[in-house]
């Protein structure tokens, strides 16, 4: 962590002297609200990643959770909202009871799943899913509004669901044993450990993280697209990186995946003010998640 605070403080002063107006209230409030959705991302995949799993799909879900809330929305916004996560819940069952109880691996599913809602989706669109792309005006102010300067209500969203992640994997009997299975799968299931139940919760949650993600980002941005979270995929799973999660599984912590994103954050700012492209973007984030996983895989051989 004392680490992870010297990059931010690093990031944070060469962004503000590239831009002044980077170190107002209004400018970083404007940059943890766009951190936020990154944030659910992250602990959506730090949770997976502790079980030694990965979830490619999360991108697809949380774009697919904004599509139903947008197109169902014309039904009242609590049925919309309960279609959504009811998505979230059955995708997330989906892909854990596969990679638990079936021993599909974790990349391959999710990554096979995201094509699958990709497809989905494509065809929806014109089909089952016609209708209004806009977000509820409502959504739109809980995504986007602002409660006192540098506080908006992402934030405060981002502040619950993450205590509530941090309160799980820290404070509870399910956190531990994600940590256990993470740790070693075979011990845990001699242990008396369900792991593929385990598993399957694991999946749901990040699923449903991953919905209030998309929900958020359709948002701010106001109407839904095929490709709304796209682009979040792979800082997700940098930030996670960044904070010190294995990507084999059992170390970590979400605390270090906030870290993560609003590092990441700030250097997308960064780039922003640069004028780089979104390609370059992601080229960076690659080069950050290659780096570090080297890194951490070298500490791990030594000890």
């Amino acid at each position: 962590m004392v680490a992870l605070w010297i990059i931010l403080a690093i990031t944070f002063l060469i962004t503000g002297l590239v831009d002044s107006y980077f170190f107002s209230i209004p400018s970083i409030g404007i940059t943890l609200q766009l951190a936020a959705p990154l944030g659910l991302l992250a602990a959506a995949q730090t949770i997976v990643m502790l079980t030694g799993g990965i979830d490619l799909s999360v991108a697809m879900i949380a774009t697919g959770a904004a599509y139903i809330v947008s197109v169902k929305s014309s039904s009242g916004l609590v049925a919309a909202l309960l279609f959504a996560f009811a998505f979230c819940v059955l995708v997330g069952a989906l892909n854990g009871i596969a990679i638990g109880l079936f021993g599909v691996n974790p990349l391959i599913m999710t990554l096979s799943m995201s094509a699958i809602l990709i497809g989905v989706f494509t065809v929806g669109v014109s089909t089952f899913l016609r209708g209004s792309s806009r977000m509820p005006d409502i959504l739109v102010t809980m995504s986007s509004g602002l409660i006192l300067d540098p506080i908006t209500w992402p934030l405060v969203v981002w502040i619950v669901l993450g205590g509530l992640v941090h309160t799980l994997l820290t404070r509870t009997g399910f956190g531990r044993v994600i940590y256990a299975i993470g740790d070693n799968s075979q011990a845990a299931r001699l242990a008396g450990i369900k792991v593929w139940k385990v598993q399957v919760a694991a999946y749901v949650a990040s699923g449903v993280l991953g919905g209030f993600a998309g929900i958020m980002l359709g948002g701010q941005s106001g109407a839904v697209a095929i490709s709304l979270a796209n682009s979040y995929l792979l800082p997700s799973v940098a930030a996670v990186v960044i904070g010190g999660t294995s990507i084999m599984g059992g170390m970590g912590t979400y605390s270090g995946s906030v870290m993560g994103a609003i590092i990441l954050s700030v250097l997308s700012y960064l780039l922003a003010t640069l004028n780089s492209s979104e390609a370059f973007k992601q080229l960076v984030y690659g080069g950050i998640v290659l780096a570090l996983a080297w890194v951490y895989s070298s500490i791990s051989e030594r000890k």
